[in-house]
Formats: C-alpha cells, sequence, structure tokens
C-alpha cells in the first residue's frame, strides 16, 4: 500500500498547524512505503539542520517499519540493531521523531519532524498519526458512497473547495482543517475503489 500523495499534503499541513500551535517552527517530511520523499515543508524559521533530520527521520520509520525511538533502543550496545546507524549512508536516525504512517494496517509511508525538542517533535507527529486514524474511520463510512475516483489532475483541490461550499451553503462553520480531514477521507475512500 502507498500513501496517496495528495494524502501526504494534508498531513504535512496538519503537522504545520499543530507545530505553529506550539509556536515552534518545524521542518515536516513525508516519505512513501519504500522511504522516497512525497513531500517535504520547512516553516519559516526551522533551523536548517532539520531539513534532513525530518527527511531521515521520515526515511528510517517507514524503511524499518518502525519508530526512530523504537529504532534507538533496538540499536543500544547489546541490541539486534546495534550499529544500524553507519547503514544506509548515515540515514537512519536513532532518536524520536519518525513514524510509520499506516493505513489498513500496512506502513503506507512515513513522517519525519524536526525543529523542537525531540519529545515536541513527536508530539507534532502523533497529533498527525491521530488524525490519520480520524481520517481513516471517516474514510470507511464514505466508501460506500463513492461511485468512481474522481477525476482530473486537481481534483483535490476542487474536493476541498466543494466541500466548504456545501457545509457553507447549510450554515454550517467548520474548520479549514476539517475540510482537510474530510478530503484525506475521500482519498483513501476512493483510492480503496480504484
Amino acid at each position: 500500500m502507498k500513501l496517496p500523495f495528495p494524502l501526504s499534503r494534508i498531513l504535512a499541513s496538519l503537522a504545520e498547524s499543530a507545530a505553529a500551535d506550539m509556536g515552534l517552527a518545524m521542518a515536516i517530511a513525508i516519505v512513501d512505503h519504500e522511504g522516497l520523499l512525497q513531500y517535504f515543508a520547512r516553516m519559516e524559521g526551522a533551523l536548517p539542520a532539520s531539513t534532513e533530520i525530518a527527511i531521515s527521520k521520515a526515511y528510517t520509520a517507514a524503511a524499518l517499519r518502525m519508530s526512530t525511538r523504537e529504532v534507538g533502543q533496538m540499536a543500544l550496545p547489546g541490541h539486534p540493531l546495534y550499529g544500524i546507524q553507519h547503514t544506509h549512508a548515515g540515514k537512519i536516525v536513532l532518536f524520536g521523531g519518525g513514524f510509520p504512517l499506516k493505513l489498513r494496517g500496512q506502513v503506507a509511508g512515513g513522517i519525519g519532524i524536526s525543529g523542537g525538542s525531540v519529545e515536541e517533535d513527536e508530539r507534532v507527529a502523533w497529533a498527525v498519526l491521530d488524525t490519520l486514524g480520524e481520517v481513516e474511520c471517516l474514510a470507511e463510512s464514505i466508501k460506500p458512497l463513492l461511485r468512481g475516483k474522481p477525476q482530473g489532475t486537481n481534483w483535490m483541490s476542487y474536493l476541498e473547495r466543494c466541500l466548504e461550499k456545501a457545509f457553507l451553503k447549510e450554515g454550517c462553520f467548520i474548520t479549514h482543517e476539517f475540510i482537510s480531514i474530510l478530503a484525506g477521507a475521500f482519498i483513501i475512500a476512493s483510492d480503496d475503489n480504484s
């Protein structure tokens, strides 16, 4: 299973919102199931070193199918992955902030967050992981309503605008973040119908 590209943009946007809410400038990397960079954002004021760290955290999480914190624990002397940080051209990270992104129980990608303390990086990533869980649950409810995958190269933006207009027409105020979550659920649901 591969993470749909439009969903990676939504997840990065959610991470950016979470970081901004914490008053932090961070680098956010989303990779596909093989660890290849799919989406990257660096907030204004983020440390330059955060760029490569975020990308490497995402790569580590996707390639090894576990959080970077778990990799770090398994790489301690006497443990099964001792020395792994010296492989893969130094792209393996042994401290927190990288997590696999799962869809339908399978690793579909990875997220790497860098710019705060390890705990702050993980908090931002957990906000994204929690929301991804909500998106996936909502996608299961939406799936039966879809008759086919929306067409067009920019259907994601079109979908977000349509959802926003529909809710406004009904007099409902919803946040752009919720529109993104709903659009992500449509992406997952329609991806299942292809």
